[in-house]
């Protein structure tokens, strides 16, 4: 399961997902520090262009010309960005990535923001409610499924979680006994 965070749409129109902060200038050339929402400072390997909403409300897409992982985060120069007071005025800007820019992954691989919004349904064909979330705990991935006022957590696994079909914009669950009911007495 690869994390992300909510969706958006980015300046050209085009459909972005929230993946990560703007923590603080690094150094005296313009890098930047950044917090990853995914927990997965390395990601930021992968991509060559992301788009930052500033606090003031301005958006703009840089060019990633050199990235580093250190320690939880990842230390990022942007084209354009060569000073410490310009890295400065990027101080908690949102970081999106737009869609088509995601990496493609193997088979039987998603996207947290691919989850959002599929009915969920048991083994035995009976409605549990939809995916309004996920979230990482050191264990299992969770899905936060919700269903008129109620709210679900079941943790992603393959003994549980027996079928994503995107298509059919469906999962299929074959929960532990219990496991439902427990989370309606939360």
């Amino acid at each position: 399961m690869n994390r992300d965070s909510s969706r958006q749409h980015s300046g050209r129109g085009e459909e972005s997902v929230r993946i990560g902060e703007v923590v603080k200038p690094h150094g005296i050339r313009g890098e930047i520090k950044v917090h990853s929402y995914a927990g997965q400072p390395a990601n930021f390997q992968d991509y060559e262009e992301l788009i930052l909403q500033q606090p003031d409300g301005g958006t703009a897409a840089y060019a990633i010309t050199r990235c580093r992982v250190q320690g939880r985060q990842a230390i990022l120069q942007l084209a354009g960005i060569a000073s410490r007071e310009e890295a400065e005025a990027l101080r908690g800007s949102v970081i999106s990535l737009r869609k088509g820019d995601f990496p493609r992954l193997a088979a039987g691989e998603y996207y947290w923001h691919q989850l959002v919004g599929l009915q969920v349904f048991t083994a035995a064909g009976k409605a549990v409610g939809v995916v309004a979330g996920l979230f990482s705990t050191a264990a299992d991935d969770i899905l936060v499924i919700r269903d008129r006022g109620r709210e679900y957590l079941v943790p992603v696994n393959g003994e549980i979680v027996r079928n994503i079909d995107l298509r059919k914009k469906e999962v299929v669950i074959d929960p532990v006994p219990g496991l439902l009911e427990a989370n309606e007495a939360l």
